[in-house]
């Protein structure tokens, strides 16, 4: 029998852990919101076990982040980090734009993140 590629994330355990502290819940508030016990998101934390497909999407809706993100390592995951569905809008609409096009967006934006970046420098 053929072995196949694994396209679990070894980095679930540290995702769950930022998005759990960056959302201001301790592991017992996150085990109540999912239907879990305390013990077992422990478990998770520390990648001894998985949750199950029902808890992963239970999880994936208390952070507001797609399940592709919770379980993979790859660019396209970094899509369930956006939570502004005009801003997914226009990506995706920028996505079908002319390679030329793309790249002339790219160029604004990032000029723009660079100013931002440099006025907080100056600003504090």
């Amino acid at each position: 029998m053929e072995e196949k590629e694994t396209v679990l994330s070894p980095n679930f355990p540290a995702k769950l852990r930022v998005l759990r502290k960056s959302h201001g819940l301790s592991q017992g508030q996150l085990a109540k919101k999912i239907g879990a016990d305390l013990q077992r998101v422990s478990k998770y934390e520390r990648g001894v076990i998985w949750p199950t497909m029902e808890l992963m999407v239970k999880i994936a809706k208390v952070f507001d982040v797609s399940v592709d993100f919770l379980i993979r390592d790859d660019k396209e995951a970094a899509i369930g980090k956006i939570r502004n569905q005009e801003l997914l809008h226009q990506l995706e609409e920028i996505n079908n734009l002319p390679e030329e096009d793309q790249e002339t967006v790219v160029s604004f934006l990032d000029a723009f993140i660079k100013r931002r970046k440099f006025e907080e420098l100056i600003h504090g």
